[in-house]
Formats: C-alpha cells, structure tokens, sequence
C-alpha cells in the first residue's frame, strides 16, 4: 500500500515534541489515489496498544498498523475535509523503497518463572534517496509509554531500534 509512494507528510490528533523526537497517540499517513476521475483517500493508521503478560504482569507495547477511511483522532468534516490536524512534513520526499517491520523480544520473571514475549515494536520506512524515517513504540523518551514516536533523524532512529530484529522486510 505504500511501497512505490512518496509520504510528504503525517497527521497526528496532538505532538509532543523531544530534540528529534514526536510522540502522538497515532499516526496517520494519508494514501489518496484517483479513481475513474474521483480522488479516493483512505490511511494507514499506525499505533501502539499496551499488553500485559500473563504470568508475570510484564507491560509490552506492540505496534500496530491498519487501513481506515478516517485518520485516527482527527475530526472530519461532511464533506470528508479533516479538521485541524497536527502535521509532520517531509519535505523533500521519495518513494518508499522498502518497509522493515522489527521486533522486540522482553523477558521477565526470575528461574524456572522467566516469561518471554516478541512483539513488533517498530517500521522503518527506507526511501529510494536512501534516507529513512522510523516509527516506534517505546518505553521511554517523550510523551507517555502508550504514545507511538517518529522521527528521520538517523541517531534517533537508532535509539529506537536498540534490542530489535528485522522481522519482515516488504518491498525491495
């Protein structure tokens, strides 16, 4: 769905911004396509939802993505126009080339009660000018542990991705 696509920019319901660093409860990123003469707009809506381990009550936050006609948070109007997003800009976009989805595996419990889980934490959006920005969920940094980061800034992107694997890598 966004492979081939150049992402000018993000929406969010409200930022928090850290250094290179913005934390929202989600993020929308918008996808519009022109179809028999009518402009479709849909969005890949990403966000982090909180678990619990069973035995140990250990909290993990997993990132989630999903396809929505509405972007998450934000008001639309009737005639389909969002009302007043954040906006997170790109300026000088290229197509994404590829999408890393990494994980993240977190133990805890002590001897023969260790409880382990692996969750997707995090997807990195490589572009064909071979620059990349990153979305996260995080323990820590700005905004609270239930809100999801972003940012293009290599050094931040690598403190995102500290204790992950590549999981699944889509397009080329």
């Amino acid at each position: 769905m966004l492979i081939g696509r150049s992402i000018f920019f993000v929406y969010a319901s409200c930022l928090q911004v850290g250094g290179q660093d913005f934390t929202a409860p989600s993020f929308s990123i918008p996808i519009s396509d022109e179809i028999e003469r009518k402009w479709s707009h849909r969005y890949a809506v990403v966000r982090c939802k909180w678990h619990e381990t069973p035995r140990t009550l250990t909290d993990y936050w997993q990132i989630l993505v999903s396809d929505e006609a509405k972007p998450e948070g934000i008001e639309v109007d009737a005639g389909g126009a969002i009302v007043a997003p954040c906006t997170i800009h790109f300026w000088r976009s290229t197509p994404v080339q590829s999408i890393e989805i990494l994980s993240s595996t977190w133990a805890a419990g002590e001897g023969d009660d260790v409880e382990e889980v692996e969750f997707d934490q995090a997807l990195r959006f490589r572009l064909e000018d071979g620059k990349a920005f990153c979305i996260a969920c995080r323990l820590d940094g700005p905004g609270v542990a239930t809100e999801i980061h972003i940012s293009e800034d290599e050094k931040t992107i690598e403190s995102y991705l500290e204790r992950s694997t590549c999981r699944l890598t889509i397009g080329g």
